[in-house]
């Protein structure tokens, strides 16, 4: 009975290492991909506003969207003052930003149409918000099929 409670207590060890390495690495390595899409998202956007005339002092940094959407969604969030950008259209800079993609030749999902969607635009407290997603994985298409959905919606 007790070599059967040893390899019993030994073979639960060995699982709860196993599943704890697991996680680590997958955590990694989505942190890794989230990065390098960030990085090609803010790519984009500066040479996106360049192309719509927009000169900023510096470009302002991304924010993840939050991670209510689920893991592996790479959609960022801009904010610029919207005093100067009255003038900026969504539609010109989802263009602008999938010229880009073009030009570099950007990874995106294959059974994708356009490799960044603008998800949303709104303005609040004199801040234009741009959503992006950059639709590389699976994940982010399913986010934006989604949006699309509760869009039509209401």
């Amino acid at each position: 009975m007790r070599l059967f409670i040893m390899i019993l207590v030994s073979a639960i060890i060995v699982i709860a290492i196993y599943l704890l390495i697991h996680r680590t690495m997958i955590n990694r390595a989505t942190l890794m991909l989230r990065k390098q899409a960030q990085a090609a998202t803010d790519a984009a956007m500066a040479y996106a506003l360049k192309q719509n005339l927009l000169q900023l002092p510096s470009m302002p940094e991304s924010q993840l969207v939050a991670d209510v959407w689920g893991k592996g969604v790479l959609a960022f969030e801009y904010t610029l003052k919207a005093k100067k950008i009255t003038e900026l259209k969504e539609k010109d800079v989802e263009m602008a930003l999938n010229a880009y993609a073009k030009e570099k030749h950007l990874d995106h999902l294959p059974t994708a149409v356009k490799t960044f969607v603008v998800t949303d635009w709104w303005t609040y407290e004199q801040m234009l918000h741009i959503d992006v997603a950059y639709i590389y994985n699976e994940a982010t298409r399913e986010y934006v099929m989604d949006l699309r959905k509760l869009n039509q919606n209401n």
